[in-house]
């Protein structure tokens, strides 16, 4: 409920379109946290609900507010009817299901609970987030007469292309924009073994494996020092936010990470860290760059998003290669751009050249 009542204050503060709150029943399966925001004639204009559905979907750790630049430049374009912000399950206002079982045994049971891996499959931990947002979007009556614009940041990113590959058959998606995502290439064949990476990468791969989650790492700091931290880290994310911006995504981006766990532990199951004598990065355990350049339906327009200071820009040559096939062998509508003045938060950091990739 704090967690909604900060949600509520970003969006009612920083989005001058007024918010519509989604029904969560969802017959007691998933429930998602979603938001609607319409454009100013979509009532009253056949025309105007007629135009796309614009679907944002936000990356690990983050939540829909995060897309409080973007949600009144898209009204206003005339090229979408509204806009809908949706939380993946486990993850900002969602619903946030238990992990299945903890890994540590004989430790206290207070750190037990902290400290837990969902034990997913790869498969299995892309369906806990996309089959949950496929009923969703059933009950936002997105179909093949009222096509959709889906727009997924980093692993949003990653599960937006992993849904359109299971989901394609539904007809919904005219336009798929991943922004900064995660999971394009294989892991280098050259990873270097746990035992010649550098104490710091050792540390950082023992966690990962262990499915220690930076959330976790607040929720064990306290109220004070833990909104200290988010603050601080949100401030070095993405610095050139006013002091007024920063005090409200802090608010809600704690309120998020401090939520009782449950999708963060999935990350250990989708991706895993690597380091080559001259390169390193998180990678997917299972790859876009073969299913989308051999699988993805051609009807759609692709677009690949990275910040011309991105550090997910490792995916981009991968990304290249998939649209070079996309093209070659379907004759698709597909591209890559590099956003300027723009880090991994590219629709904050440079919103209006993002949302012209979107809206041309």
């Amino acid at each position: 409920e704090t967690l909604l009542k900060s949600q509520d204050k970003l969006l009612s503060t920083l989005v001058k379109t007024k918010a519509r709150y989604i029904d969560q029943d969802n017959d007691g399966t998933s429930l998602l946290n979603g938001v609607e925001f319409l454009a100013p004639a979509y009532e009253s204009s056949e025309k105007v609900r007629e135009l796309p559905t614009c679907v944002l979907a936000h990356g690990y750790g983050s939540g829909l507010g995060f897309f409080f630049r973007n949600i009144d430049p898209l009204l206003q374009s005339g090229k979408v009817g509204r806009v809908l912000t949706v939380d993946w399950l486990g993850m900002g206002g969602s619903d946030r299901p238990a992990c299945r079982r903890p890994i540590l045994r004989g430790w206290a049971q207070e750190l037990s609970a902290r400290v837990c891996d969902s034990r997913f499959t790869p498969s299995q931990a892309v369906d806990f987030f996309i089959d949950p947002l496929e009923e969703w979007l059933e009950q936002q009556q997105i179909d093949k007469d009222n096509r959709m614009w889906f727009v997924g940041h980093s692993l949003g990113g990653y599960l937006a292309a992993r849904y359109a590959l299971k989901y394609q058959d539904q007809g919904r998606i005219s336009k798929l924009i991943l922004a900064s995502p995660v999971g394009f290439p294989m892991k280098p064949m050259d990873s270097l073994p746990e035992s010649d990476l550098p104490g710091s990468l050792r540390l950082l791969d023992a966690l990962w494996s262990s499915n220690v989650t930076p959330q976790q790492i607040v929720r064990i700091m306290g109220s004070s020092r833990g909104r200290q931290a988010v603050k601080k880290s949100l401030q070095g994310r993405i610095p050139h936010l006013s002091d007024h911006d920063i005090s409200l995504l802090g608010d809600y981006l704690y309120h998020i990470t401090v939520a009782h766990p449950s999708g963060e532990f999935a990350i250990n199951s989708l991706l895993e860290p690597a380091a080559s004598a001259n390169s390193m990065g998180v990678y997917a355990r299972e790859p876009l760059e073969e299913p989308l350049s051999t699988n993805l339906d051609s009807s759609m327009d692709l677009r690949i998003l990275f910040g011309d200071k991105d550090w997910m820009r490792f995916n981009e040559d991968s990304a290249r290669s998939v649209v070079r096939r996309l093209k070659i062998q379907n004759n698709m509508n597909a591209s890559v751009h590099i956003i300027p003045k723009a880090g991994h938060h590219l629709y904050v950091d440079n919103a209006p050249e993002f949302m012209r990739h979107i809206l041309e």
